[in-house]
This record gives C-alpha cells, structure tokens and sequence, in this order.
C-alpha cells in the first residue's frame, strides 16, 4: 500500500460514509457507542471488510459496558474503536478506513503522543503488518488470540476420521435425548437467559472480570438480539432450550459465533448445536469464524478438533 495524502483519503471515501463518521467525536475524545450508530458503522465495515471476529457492530455493541470497550472516535477519515485487553489495558482495534498504517503512524507523532488515549493497537492482520513495518513499527503475533477459521461444509458434514469423536458425541445425544433444533425466536429469550444463568453457576462464571463480562454481553445479544440484525439457533431437550448460539455475519464469506453454550450435564450438546447451527442458520457463507481460545488449554483442544482451515492471526502492537 503506498502512502495516501489527505486528499486521496478524502476522496476515497463515499460521500455518505464520510458525513456518517462525522457522528463520532475527533480524537482524542471518544464517546460510547449507542444502536443509533448501527447502520452507518455496519456500512463502513461493508466497505472495509476484515476477519478478526471483534470488528462487527454487533460485538462492538454488546460488550460496550466492559471497562475501557466499545468507545467511538474518528481521526483523519478513520473510525477509531477502543478495546480492552486484559493483558495491555485500553487499546484500540485497527483503524477502520483507506489508510489505517499512515493513521497509525500519525497517532504515535511527537506532536500526538502527550495526548496518546490508549496503550496500542489491537487486531491487526496482514497485509496492515506488513505495511506497517517498513514505518519502524513492529506489531507482535499473539497465538491466544488468533481466530479459528473453519470451512462451513466441514462443520455440517463432518466426514472422515477426523470427525470421529464429534459423530460419536452426537450419536449419545440422539440416544438418549429428545432433541429439536429451532431458530432463535423473542418466545425462546427467556429460556435461554435461564440456561445462561445455569450455565454461569456451574462454572462460577462470575469469579472474575472477564467471565462476567461475557455473561452480561451474552444477555445484551439475546435482549438485543432482532435489533442487532444476529443469527441464532436453540437445541431443546424435552422442550426446554439446553443449548444455544449465536453469530452474525462478519464479511461477504463468513460467518462468527460469538456465544455457544450448553448444558454441562448433557454429553453431546456442544457438537449438536455446532453442527445443526452450521447446516440451519449459516446459509450462504462459505467460513465460519469461531473466535479464539484465549490461551486456554481445554478450549484449544476442543477448537483444533475441529481442525480448521487456517487462522486469523490477530497482532497487537503495544505503545506503552
């Protein structure tokens, strides 16, 4: 990517989404995001498509009351979005727009540093890495947090050896469950914020910060779940929802779930609603991006099982 002068940035973009980003306040002051910036945001996503499952409206919205997360800004033609990371504190995603490395290199100026609002920059992809580099900055990979990509047949078919273990669990559940997958309705809401909390108290979800912080953005989707435009699937048991998730689409191919949940108690479930929530609700994509595994051990397991077809590689280049 060469670099881009204001004037080329200018008039990149089109005149609508130019006026729309008007809507969020210039750097260094931020505001939060609200659903009234929901169509013009999704529409620059449009525009600048990416694969790290974070950078929807969706998930910018429902995980807005988590600390530093979700605030809006916009400098030099870009949306700017914070987002917090346990490890490095507030930072933000990857400037959305023409020239995000020139944005990037701009921010960290001798002239802008005194007003520095965050710690760095999060999810950054090629080829943003690579157009970074040669500019002196030196973005890190952080496996923890690469997405799982997986191809969207694979996940409904699931053929061959290497599936053997997800067939087997789902030939238990069919044995010995009465099972029926739905769509995700506003009739099931209230069941499935009831398997939540069963689900927090079995696994003392509330035992820190980041877990809460995941059961609130959990029950944000479900009671904003039709005006966030999301896609969602149950699998009931005797009638009673026991499992559920939920996605949204990410670019013109995949797919993300953002939350899958089932009951513990009941073997099998999570490769039901997997498989059944891929062959019902995912028409039309071709991936299926599962987030990632956060580093831990149990959870990467379970993800590579699925053995994906490649990763995100999500890099984070810290400033402080």
């Amino acid at each position: 990517m060469g670099v881009l002068s204001r004037s080329t940035m200018l008039t990149s973009w089109p005149r609508g989404n130019r006026v729309a980003l008007d809507r969020a306040p210039e750097y260094p002051a931020f505001r939060e995001v609200s659903m009234d910036d929901r169509d013009w945001i999704t529409r620059l996503f449009d525009q600048y498509p990416t694969e790290i499952s974070e950078r929807t409206f969706g998930s910018i919205f429902i995980w807005r009351d988590y600390e530093d997360r979700s605030l809006l800004s916009r400098f030099e033609d870009h949306l700017l979005i914070s987002w917090r990371k346990e490890k490095f504190g507030r930072m933000i995603l990857a400037p959305v727009g023409p020239g995000p490395a020139e944005v990037i290199q701009k921010l960290t100026s001798p002239a802008l540093l005194p007003v520095l609002a965050f710690n760095g920059v999060f999810g950054i992809v090629e080829p943003l890495a690579a157009d970074l580099r040669p500019k002196g900055f030196n973005p890190q990979s952080v496996r923890d947090e690469w997405d799982y990509i997986y191809l969207k047949d694979d996940l409904v078919k699931l053929v061959g050896p290497k599936y053997h273990t997800q067939r087997k669990e789902m030939k238990k559940a069919a044995s010995s469950l009465k099972r029926e997958y739905l769509p995700m309705s506003s009739e099931l809401r209230d069941q499935c914020l009831e398997l939540q909390e069963t689900w927090c108290d079995i696994k003392h979800c509330t035992n820190d910060n980041l877990s809460e912080a995941e059961d609130v953005a959990l029950k944000e989707a479900l009671l904003n779940y039709d005006s966030l435009g999301f896609i969602g699937g149950v699998v009931t048991v005797d009638g009673k929802v026991q499992a559920l998730s939920i996605g949204e689409k990410l670019n013109s191919e995949t797919a993300v779930v953002h939350f899958e949940k089932a009951n513990p108690d009941m073997r099998g479930l999570y490769q039901v609603i997997n498989q059944q929530f891929c062959e019902h609700a995912l028409e039309g994509f071709k991936f299926v991006n599962r987030e990632q595994d956060v580093g831990e051990p149990g959870l990467r397991r379970a993800k590579e099982g699925y053995h994906p077809h490649h990763f995100v590689e999500k890099q984070i280049l810290p400033f402080k």
